[in-house]
């Protein structure tokens, strides 16, 4: 089998090199880091014409090779975050910036941080889209089905909540490894439902949330504990113990319901 040895450079829009970027095949094997001035070494097998380009807050360029490609020289965009957007949005602003890399390009260039001014390699424009509709609609599934569980809770329903005094887990969240459940009988439920204050228009934008936040909620009476990593838990300065009672919002917090 032939293999094929090649070199490149790898920098950030700022053009500063990037320290420990990864080198790896579409299978996520791991085939060089650059080093402290952004350069790099590889071999690999002659068939292999497509690598990815990592690095932690960056996102990813997957490139595939020309048969004449030796020197690859690469810049990684930061990978922003875009909050209240719509995926098409996110992706139209994202798309906005790849399309200056062959500008930043000729910059880095003229800069002395590459030689090429010909590029070896197709780098095609990736959009997050399909994926984070994915997401928004598991994120919506799950939240119907929070509804759903609510709804059918009754007062004397035995209910587990994962626990940890380290951090919290959403209800969103697929986490299956907690550092300790709880076990409970449920001993009341009541959707609460905050009202504002009268307040003026600017009091009541500081304190939006109050009027929109809804939850869940219910209280529980400890039953059990399981798998615990602690000996001692404790939850807004109250010891639970069991025969104790707490609140919980199945909205915010995760709830098994088995």
């Amino acid at each position: 089998m032939r293999i094929l040895y090649f070199k490149g450079r790898i920098i950030d829009e700022n053009f500063e090199e990037l320290i420990g970027a990864r080198i790896l095949d579409f299978n996520d094997n791991l085939l060089g880091v650059a080093d402290f001035n952004g350069f790099f070494d590889v071999i690999i097998p002659n068939e292999l014409n497509k690598l990815v380009f990592v690095f932690i807050g960056y996102e990813f360029a997957s490139v595939e090779l020309s048969d004449s490609c030796n020197f690859v020289e690469i810049i990684l965009l930061p990978a922003a975050h875009f909050d209240f957007m719509s995926s098409r949005k996110i992706d139209r602003l994202r798309k906005k910036e790849f399309d200056k890399l062959p500008q930043l390009h000729l910059t880095a260039i003229e800069k002395g941080l590459f030689t090429n001014e010909t590029i070896c390699y197709s780098r095609k424009f990736e959009p997050d889209k399909p994926q984070l509709d994915e997401i928004s609609k598991r994120i919506e599934a799950t939240k119907k089905q929070i509804k759903k569980d609510y709804q059918n809770l009754s007062v004397g329903d035995t209910v587990k909540i994962p626990f940890s005094e380290r951090y919290t887990y959403s209800s969103l969240s697929g986490i299956e490894d907690f550092d300790c459940i709880i076990e409970g009988v449920v001993t009341k439920k009541y959707k609460k439902k905050y009202r504002s204050p009268k307040l003026s228009w600017r009091g009541l934008a500081k304190f939006w949330w109050i009027s929109l936040e809804r939850g869940y909620n219910f209280t529980y009476r400890i039953a059990d504990f399981e798998n615990c990593k602690s000996n001692s838990l404790v939850h807004n300065g109250k010891a639970m113990e069991i025969g104790q009672e707490f609140e919980h919002d199945m909205k915010i917090f995760r709830t098994i319901i088995e």
